[in-house]
């Protein structure tokens, strides 16, 4: 028997039922890294590069984004913090990097999640502009068997562009290098 009061042994009983049941927020804020997929994982990858070192405090909306924003926020007490968001659509992250749309926000940068592809956000002529950039290495990560089934079709191919081995080339019955 633990020497633990009784009203928090209910408690942690209760808590652990619901996370089991319904995945609540001490399960979701534990595993929220892992149930992401490869691409998002290289998103958030991005914003903490574009951050420098400082902390991502909160990752919204990203599972099953199309676009993703690093915007640093402002909070009541005058501190300020990164937030990595998520939107589903293009006109989304358009809205939300529009200038004026909120106040004590700025966007530091956008994400195209899908491609892989940072996005630079211009402003011309009083329109916000997308413009997006190149792929990073390894944000679509390649399946083992898709990289030996490309590499076999390279290798075949090579094989029919590649000149014919004769005597005088080394091949079989030849002399090699004379």
């Amino acid at each position: 028997m633990s020497n633990e009061p009784e009203y928090l042994q209910r408690l942690r009983k209760s808590q652990a039922e619901r996370a089991g049941k319904s995945g609540g927020a001490g399960a979701q804020l534990g595993s929220a890294q892992p149930s992401l997929s490869a691409q998002e994982q290289e998103a958030t990858r991005w914003a903490r590069e574009l951050a420098k070192g400082t902390d991502l405090r909160s990752i919204r909306n990203l599972r099953g984004a199309r676009f993703a924003a690093l915007v640093r926020l402002q909070s009541a007490s005058g501190v300020k913090f990164l937030s990595l968001e998520g939107f589903p659509t293009r006109e989304a992250l358009l809205e939300r990097v529009k200038p004026g749309a909120t106040v004590g926000e700025e966007v530091l940068g956008a994400y195209e999640i899908k491609g892989g592809r940072p996005v630079t956000v211009a402003i011309e002529a009083g329109q916000v502009t997308l413009k997006i950039g190149a792929p990073r290495p390894g944000a679509n990560p390649i399946s083992p068997e898709k990289m030996i089934r490309r590499a076999e079709a390279e290798a075949a191919e090579r094989a029919k562009t590649r000149p014919p081995r004769g005597p005088d080339r080394g091949g079989p019955g030849g002399r090699g290098g004379r």
